[in-house]
Formats: structure tokens, sequence, C-alpha cells
């Protein structure tokens, strides 16, 4: 006798609540899942928490990083932007071109994900989810389990390797009826709905449209926007400020190998990030001024200030503070 075939589907997993009801939903169904996390530096998905979930969940996960093609999408969207410069419905439609590659890869039968008719105004109506469909080549081939039953049918659905009358009919932004599946299917490992994506946020999108302006030597660059104060010093040279000790910490981990590491010589100030190879004498007074100003020496006459490259650190040297006024504050703030 034959043995019935393992039906094997990959599922995109962010460690939220819609994504890991999804997974549950069609594991549960007997399917052979593989979640897979894209990881991006400034995103709305928490790794840790997806990787909790799989394991809570008992499926496969795997680890897929967003990279410099995906900042071309951010440069120029197909579809536009959302509120701010957040390129939705062409981000998906990326990430499930990729995840369809490695669906390919591991002979999986379809993709799914945790999308819910009418809950995100961008990218989760009926026009814009066809659109993400035909983009990423997956017509037909796309199940979402969370409102299946409010959308036209799937191959996977036709074809016998779905169940649709165990498909759900959610729609709209709340997200009452997830959290009380969550309790009925016992799950509970998930991030609570909260936050997003920082490309909607307007501040972040100020430093990445700069960023996309003046150039960026690599994808982990990019991972510094989301700290500190920002400065676009001139069309070479642009500046980081942490804030606190975090910010700092995180400054001096992510530094590109061309940067100049700049802070006061003993605690009275943040570290300063200056992006951008051999900078003169009047960049870096500028920069040490940025110190000065965020410091307790704010109203004091020019202070000293340390700085070295990040591919030197025992080249220590000193530069007195340029002084800002707020007129040229203004005119470098990003």
């Amino acid at each position: 006798m034959t043995s019935k075939k393992t039906i094997k589907a990959v599922g995109l997993l962010s460690g939220g609540l819609d994504s890991t009801l999804a997974a549950k939903v069609v594991k549960d169904l007997g399917v052979d899942v593989h979640g897979v996390y894209f990881s991006m530096p400034w995103g709305c998905c928490d790794k840790a928490k997806a990787f909790e979930a799989a394991q809570k969940i008992g499926i496969k996960f795997i680890t897929l990083q967003l990279d410099e093609r995906y900042l071309e999408i951010v440069r120029k969207p197909k579809h536009g932007y959302g509120s701010a410069m957040n390129p939705c419905v062409d981000c998906r439609i990326h990430m499930f071109s990729r995840a369809a590659q490695y669906m390919r890869h591991i002979g999986a039968d379809f993709i799914f994900t945790g999308e819910v008719l009418g809950q995100r105004q961008m990218s989760q109506l009926r026009h814009s989810m066809k659109w993400v469909e035909e983009g990423s080549g997956l017509t037909g081939k796309l199940l979402r389990p969370l409102c299946a039953q409010l959308l036209e049918q799937t191959e996977v659905e036709k074809n016998g390797l779905i169940d649709r009358k165990k498909l759900l009919n959610l729609s709209g932004r709340s997200r009452r009826e997830q959290i009380r599946l969550t309790e009925e299917l016992n799950i509970t490992e998930y991030n609570q709905p909260a936050g997003g994506c920082l490309l909607t946020d307007k501040n972040f999108a100020r430093r990445m449209t700069d960023t996309l302006q003046y150039g960026y030597r690599n994808f982990r660059e990019t991972i510094a926007l989301k700290w500190g104060r920002h400065f676009r010093i001139n069309k070479d040279f642009k500046a980081i400020l942490g804030r606190n000790d975090d910010e700092n910490t995180s400054l001096l981990r992510y530094a590109h190998k061309d940067d100049t590491i700049m802070q006061f010589s003993y605690n009275a100030g943040g570290t300063l990030i200056l992006k951008g190879p051999q900078p003169n004498s009047e960049i870096l007074s500028i920069a040490a001024g940025l110190i000065q100003r965020f410091s307790k020496f704010k109203n004091e006459a020019p202070q000293e200030i340390n700085y070295w490259p990040v591919a030197d650190k025992n080249n220590i040297q000193t530069i007195k503070a340029t002084l800002i006024n707020d007129a040229q504050f203004d005119k470098i703030k990003i």
C-alpha cells in the first residue's frame, strides 16, 4: 500500500501574533512546516520570539538575511510608499520571491503567511495581495490561512492539499479573535501587536533618505540608523552621536573600518562615529563641536576631543571643538 505523501509548506514567521497563529493552524493540518524568518536591522520582527514560536509549535526554522537588494527596493519601489518610506507591497514581493526560491529548494508545495484581509491599508487589501502573488510568481501557491475563506481558492485548496473548511475568515484591524484563538490553541510564544517597521517612522525615514542619497558602503551600515542623533556635515561625511551608554556601545560595534571614533578622554559626553574616510581638521572640529554641544561643557570654551580611526585604536589624537550655534546645528541635523 502506497503511503500518503507528506505535504510540505514554507511559512513566513516574524515572531508576531498573526504569523505564529498561521503557522500553528497549518501545522495542525498535518503539514510539514518550515518557518522562514527574514532578518533586517530595522524591521518590525523579533528573531528570538520567532525562534521560540517555532520551537513551541514544533516546526523547522531558518533565517534569511535581507541585503543590498532590499535597499534598492526601499530606494525605488514599484508600488510606492506608505505613510513614510515604507515600500510595503514591494517589500512583501521581495520576501515572498526569496521564500519561493527556498520553497523550490526543499521541494515544498506552497507558501503561507499570517496576513489578514484589511489589517494593513497598503499591503493587505485585495488588490495589493494580488500584486504580491503575481509579483513573486506565487499565483495559486500563496495561502493566507487566517483569512482564506474570504479570498479566492488557491491551487493548494483546489488540489486538496489543504482543507479549506479548516481555514479561517478573519478580517480587519482588530486582533481580538486572534488572541482568543491563541488561548484556545495554547500559543504563548509571540510578540504582542505593537510598534512596526521603522520605515513608517518619519524621523527614521529622513535618515534612510539621507543614506540612500549620499551612499553607503554596505548593508550592515544601515543598522546604525536606529541609534543616536544624526548629522550630515557635507556630502562625504556624516556624524552619529550616541545618546546613552547602550547606543554608544552599539555604534562602536557597528562602525565601519574607515570611520573615525570621537569622544572626551573622560566620561563627559556621548561617543560620536564620524562616517567617511580621512576627514580633515575642519570636519573633525565640527564633529567635536557636536559632542561638546551635548555635554556639560555646552556653554564653555572649545574643548579638546579625542579621536582615532576604527582601524587603529592606538592612534589617538586630539582636536579642538568648533562651537556650533543653533543655525549651524539646524542646517546639519538630519
